[in-house]
């Protein structure tokens, strides 16, 4: 056994021993194979480094692509592969649905690929193994039909289950298939290599030596090949193994393999152990952060004060999930310029991508209506959700920005403002490709985006061909380098999958779907930085036989590192076992090895995780990883050099709840003007003074600033819509029906509901679908309401009443003295009825929702003025408001008429009608005490409006936030105020 501790990194080990072994003139007839093409770089360079004159290297490959080359066959692609299988399926079942097919496919086909690495010898006996598992599946459906005799099963089960039957000559005939054809998957490959290394290897003599550096497991296939060359002296082993992997005592997950070989002995000598994680000194730093993207903001930080201490400090930040790559290029620091990132861009993960993914949700949407005879039907619909997914897209909007708001013309209509702006204007909830094209006026986008593709896939391949050629030339102008390399790379893939597509076959659009996105999966956008550059931002896999003296984890949480326990597989686990295929321990194994062989020559490691309470991280990860357990209870009690530490991360705030708190506007000329001309213009109404009294700040955004809340479609009806469905139901009913309502007439009107509401929809609503969903309940709550509210009209009303005025809006001035001036105010209101019951006008407001009477009380403590301006009390201020509008209109202008007559001399009360309350009379007749008279309440209360005005004009006393939570949960404009 040969024990080296070493200074040197791994690979620069390696390099020199290869280099030492033989004469310079022999270099060129050796083979070197190492677990990634990463690490054959690295290699090679170091092996430069060795020789002070010049030589002719030796072949370097990466495990892969040395079995490709050896086995002497082409790899075939993962679409290409796909259609090979679906034909030699066709064999065995002519009439096999596609769309099934590649529904399971894919992992049939990784299946086949693990079947072969791993040299099953006889693989019809895992398939009858696998056949069988399925036919006790469809036992229990047998079951289950004797048990429910109304369960059938179903021909597509029957199909489904016949597959199975025919995967051994499946397996066979695809074999047979691609040899002849001069390819071969990768799996099939390695079975090549495996079963002829006599004649391809040892016979054929192309290399004098083999290398077989860095590994730590092998598959079957690997294990054969390198034995017999190991046998045949042709072979030799370098192993990065380690004390605390070897020895039996610590039982390390991640040296299972290395154990098992070096005790079997099959791989020759022992070459090498080191004894680094159980002996050299290390600074671990375990890092807790709250969110997922959060860590590279942390990781940003460590690389920064790292270059400020060491600059040349060779550095790997290890993306353990490698959906941070973006998050974290935007979180080094500007002054890291030089950083090779060995991973690329995913096209699965770009902006494009969701482009194309809302597209397809756009074209595949299909809207459910009921016809007349009350069968459901479905009609292809563009979604207002998809629509406004599509058109606000990154991409789109940067295409808008060109040809609509970069023009010169100020004439030129913005097509895709106009559009959205009228889809919400008339609550549009499904629109058609004709009323899309139509908002389009002819530009080529809409064309392209809103064309009905069917179930055509050729019409989608061509849409997206249309797609490139017009964001091309916007993304050339703009100069984005990776957005355009995303352009092309799509472009590509679009070439690829049509030369397979139209070879003699046409699929369906969900098919042509699925190959695209399998397409699309398997490609990234290399990067061109510089490979030997002292940060390398990488991948777990990308980090093997490779060395860095700090290293920086990201996402070293349970589920990510080892990852979630997935059976993507159709071999049940205990045929994995029986038949000795790898099972989810044995890639747990294989990662804790790469994790802790990464620490072995590290002096500095940071591990970051997302806490338990965090939020954001992949594969439904929720705590630390089980390696950091394994290092603070086992590794850094064995090694007391070994030094541990949990730094906090602090924020540097910019804000907190109590300067958010504290924000205000002060009234300056300006304001005061729109104060003053929103009082005396269109003047202040019962909802305006309630949302001041609530939050002054609210009143501001709202009334002065005029800053609009966010206007969106709604497919249900809100609140808000449903009370203005109700209140125009009731409006064309009174006046139909009205003035004079008897008893006999009201049950007329309890018939006539439902149509009344139907035309009522119609005018004004006709967006929304009312057939089907949480609208067609909430038309029969409409339908019942009204009939409850009439049939208790008839209970306690007194008969005949006269219902005078419908949505009637009225208006009173009065002047009000506001530092040396004089300010007109004026108080307006809608009044949704007013009616006439003997000598008394009711002045009514209707409330959907529920209305209590306290509710219109005054508290014990509190006295009525008080009461008017508690901003609790918005239903008992409402109802002042209209009888003082209503008193003051009566008593001051002769003019006034309500329903044709003057209302001199009778008296007046407000009164609600509460649809959720029906029988409770919330009915009030206000006045003061000091002065219970008509005309002391209309003073009174222009007294206490007053006393408001003056506050509003008061430029000492600006708008602030409300102190009441509860306001803001609802409010449009806690966005601005930060709540």
């Amino acid at each position: 056994m040969i024990v080296l501790v070493i200074s040197m990194v791994f690979l620069e080990q390696s390099a020199r021993y290869v280099f030492d072994k033989h004469p310079l003139a022999q270099l060129k007839n050796i083979c070197v194979i190492l677990p990634n093409r990463r690490a054959v770089y690295y290699f090679k360079r170091y092996l430069a480094r060795v020789s002070k004159v010049p030589f002719l290297a030796p072949q370097v490959f990466a495990i892969d692509d040395f079995v490709a080359k050896m086995s002497g066959f082409n790899q075939i692609d993962a679409v290409g592969l796909l259609f090979e299988l679906y034909e030699t399926f066709r064999k065995y079942d002519p009439n096999v649905n596609f769309d099934r097919f590649i529904a399971w496919a894919p992992t049939l086909l990784r299946d086949f690929d693990t079947i072969d690495q791993y040299l099953i010898g006889d693989p019809k006996a895992l398939f009858d193994y696998i056949s069988e598992a399925q036919t006790i599946a469809r036992w229990n459906l047998e079951l289950e039909k004797i048990s429910k005799p109304f369960v059938e099963s179903t021909s597509n089960t029957d199909k489904y289950f016949k597959l199975f039957e025919n995967i051994y000559h499946v397996y066979n005939d695809l074999h047979r298939e691609l040899r002849i054809k001069g390819f071969c998957y990768r799996g099939m490959s390695y079975r090549l290599l495996a079963e002829e290394v006599d004649t391809l290897l040892l016979e054929n003599r192309v290399f004098e030596k083999f290398y077989f550096i860095g590994f730590n497991a092998f598959s079957k296939s690997e294990e054969k090949v390198i034995e017999k060359l190991v046998k045949a002296n042709m072979a030799e082993m370098l192993w990065d193994s380690d004390e605390y992997f070897m020895n039996p005592k610590f039982n390390h997950k991640g040296g299972n393999q290395l154990r098992k070989y070096k005790v079997g002995g099959k791989f020759g000598q022992w070459n090498w152990k080191t004894d680094h994680l159980l002996t050299d000194e290390k600074k671990i730093r375990i890092i807790g952060v709250e969110n997922s993207t959060l860590q590279t903001k942390v990781a940003g930080a460590i690389y920064a004060d790292v270059i400020a201490e060491k600059p040349d400090t060779p550095t790997a930040i290890v993306l353990c999930d490698e959906n941070l790559l973006y998050p974290l290029m935007y979180s080094l620091d500007n002054a890291v310029s030089d950083f090779n990132i060995t991973m690329g861009l995913s096209l699965r993960g770009s902006m494009l991508f969701t482009l194309i993914d809302a597209i397809f949700e756009l074209q595949q949407n299909v809207a459910e209506f009921k016809d007349k005879s009350g069968e459901t039907v479905k009609v292809a619909k563009y979604s207002h959700r998809h629509i406004f997914k599509v058109l606000n897209h990154p991409f789109c909007r940067r295409y808008e920005q060109m040809n609509y708001i970069n023009q010169e013309s100020s004439f030129k209509i913005n097509i895709f403002r106009e559009t959205l702006r009228r889809i919400i204007q008339g609550n549009l909830v499904y629109l058609s490709e004709e009323e899309m094209l139509e908002f389009g006026r002819g530009d080529k986008l809409f064309r392209i985006l809103f064309t009905r593709w069917g179930d055509n896939s050729q019409k989608s391949l061509q849409a997206f061909y249309d797609l490139i050629d017009e964001l091309r030339a916007v993304y050339r102008e703009s100069k984005d380098a990776i957005e355009t390399e995303y352009l092309y790379l799509f472009l590509t893939i679009l070439n690829r999958l049509e030369k397979i597509q139209f070879n003699n076959r046409q699929l369906n659009l969900r098919s042509f779907k699925h190959f695209l996105y399998e397409l699309i999966k398997q490609e990234k956008i290399p990067f061109s930085g510089e490979p030997i550059a002292n940060l390398q931002i990488m991948g777990m896999l990308e980090t093997r036989c490779l060395d860095f003296e700090r290293v920086i984890f990201l996402s070293v949480n349970e589920g990510v590192l080892p990852a979630t326990r997935h059976l993507n597989s159709l071999i049940p686990f205990d045929a994995s076992i029986e038949f000795g295929l790898p099972v989810h321990s044995d890639q747990n194994a294989i990662m804790s090895y790469h994790f802790f062989r990464l620490m072995q020559r590290a002096k500095e490691i940071d591990i970051l995780y997302v806490i338990p309470t965090g939020e954001g991280v992949s594969g439904g990860a929720t705590e630390k990883s089980r390696f950091i357990l394994q290092i603070e209870n086992e590794l850094a009690k064995e090694n007391k050099k070994i030094q541990i530490s949990y730094p906090k991360v602090k924020y540097n705030k910019t804000a907190d709840k109590d300067v958010v708190s504290k924000i205000a506007i002060h009234k300056t000329t300006d304001i005061l003007a729109e104060v003053s001309q929103l009082i005396s213009g269109n003047g202040l109404y019962p909802t305006y003074l309630n949302e001041y009294l609530h939050c002054t700040m609210k009143f501001y955004f709202n009334k002065i600033a005029r800053i609009s809340k966010r206007e969106e479609v709604d497919e249900n009806f809100g609140a808000d819509i449903f009370g203005t469905w109700l209140h125009n139901t009731l409006e064309k009913i009174d006046n139909d029906f009205g003035p004079m309502i008897t008893k006999e007439l009201i049950d007329s009107i309890v018939s006539e509901i439902p149509k009344r509401l139907e035309t009522a929809y119609l005018e004004q609503f006709g967006g929304y679908v009312i057939d089907s969903g949480m609208n067609y309940l909430l038309k029969q709550v409409a339908e019942q309401l009204l009939e409850d509210f009439f049939k208790q009209q008839k209970q306690s009303q007194v008969f005949p009443y006269q219902v005078l005025e419908t949505e009637r809006k009225i208006e009173v001035v009065f002047d009000v003295p506001v530092l040396g001036k004089v300010q007109k105010v004026k108080i307006a209101g809608r009044v949704d009825r007013i009616e006439k019951e003997g000598n008394t006008i009711k002045v009514i407001d209707y409330k959907t929702g529920r209305v209590g009477k306290k509710e219109l009380e005054k508290a014990k403590e509190q006295i009525l003025e008080e009461a008017l301006v508690d901003p609790d009390k918005e239903k008992l201020r409402q109802l002042w408001l209209y009888q003082y509008l209503m008193l003051k209109s009566i008593n001051q202008d002769k003019s006034f008429l309500l329903g044709g007559e003057n209302p001199e001399n009778h008296d007046v009360k407000a009164k609600i009608y509460s649809f959720r309350n029906m029988k409770e009379n919330l009915e009030v007749n206000l006045s003061f005490n000091d002065n219970p008279s008509i005309f002391g309440f209309i003073e009174k209360s222009e007294q206490i409006l007053a006393d408001l005005i003056k506050e509003m004009l008061n430029p000492e006393v600006p708008f602030i936030q409300t102190n009441n939570l509860v306001i803001c949960e609802r409010c449009d404009f806690k966005g601005i105020c930060g709540r």
